[in-house]
């Protein structure tokens, strides 16, 4: 064989090794393998559903996998996952872990970060995985406060149509500006309390999608609704301040005691359903957070 063939020859089987090698450490390099991997801990009641090599998955990206599962002395099943170096970030203390079932498709621990400014989350630290049964029994828990809701949606309804009638509230207090300012300010809070109730209801249809975090969590639904419940409080006793300042000022005292009164009432239940709302709502939040596993 002429030397130029040989040469060539071997040229052509170097750079075959080359090609090869680089490939294998690319794709070592993508699996994270030249990189550090840190093993984080999980607990669950049941080891139902989890697997050694099932993924752990964030935004939609796969983080790591699930290395090994163990059964402590009090039966509690430990989940061991590895995470690499560069996705431990997604990891953090208020993080919750979700055993996610589909119908279709292998399942997966998902992760879900309200805050990623929190403290990163610490190997010493068992969060509890929750499976996807027990956020259908959260969002129960919630319904029988959103059907509060709808009630008091419709009693601030009611409220903002006796204000808006031509021939009641308004008319009394022609003639008094202080009272047209004061009404017509009250009405239009009402109405406030109307939409912004009334964008909560229709939050409620997407609920059972989300996670325990979009329940409980800082932006969830229920603190959401908590604030705005709040909000109705404080215009609702604005609301009787105008009424009051109507009842002072009106030159027909007698004929607008009735309507008043009857107005009062509707405030009064509205502002007692809002108050035992509230009440509901802090008594389940601080449910939200649940007690960790520490190792020894």
């Amino acid at each position: 064989m002429p030397k130029r063939v040989e040469f060539k020859v071997g040229l052509f089987i170097i750079t075959t090794v080359l090609l090869i090698t680089v490939f294998f450490v690319y794709i070592a390099y993508k699996k994270d393998v030249f990189s550090k991997v840190h093993t984080l801990t999980l607990s669950s009641k049941s080891g139902e559903g989890f697997s050694v090599g099932m993924p752990v998955v964030f935004s939609g990206f796969e983080i790591g996998k699930v290395k090994r599962l163990e059964l402590n002395e009090n039966g509690v099943v430990l989940i061991k996952i590895r995470i690499p170096e560069r996705h431990i970030k997604w990891l953090r203390s208020d993080s919750i872990f979700i055993l996610d079932r589909p119908l279709i498709g292998p399942p997966k621990i998902t992760v879900y970060t309200e805050n990623l400014n929190s403290t990163l989350l610490s190997p010493d630290k068992v969060p509890e995985v929750f499976p996807v049964d027990s956020i259908n029994e959260a969002v129960q828990k919630v319904q029988p406060i959103l059907d509060k809701v709808d009630t008091i949606l419709k009693n601030s309804v009611k409220i903002t149509s006796t204000l808006a009638g031509k021939e009641t509230l308004l008319e009394m207090a022609v003639g008094d500006k202080a009272s047209v300012k004061s009404i017509n300010e009250a009405l239009k809070k009402s109405r406030e309390i109307s939409y912004k109730l009334d964008s909560i209801l229709k939050k409620v249809d997407s609920l059972t999608t989300k996670a325990d975090g979009r329940v409980f969590g800082s932006k969830g639904i229920l603190p959401l609704v908590r604030k705005i419940l709040k909000d109705v409080v404080g215009k609702l006793e604005r609301l009787n301040a105008a009424i009051d300042n109507i009842s002072k000022t009106s030159s027909d005292v007698s004929k607008s005691t009735g309507e008043l009164d009857k107005l009062r009432k509707d405030i009064d239940a509205a502002m007692d359903s809002t108050n035992e709302l509230l009440k509901d709502i802090d008594r389940m939040l601080p449910l939200k957070k649940e007690k960790e596993i520490k190792l020894p």
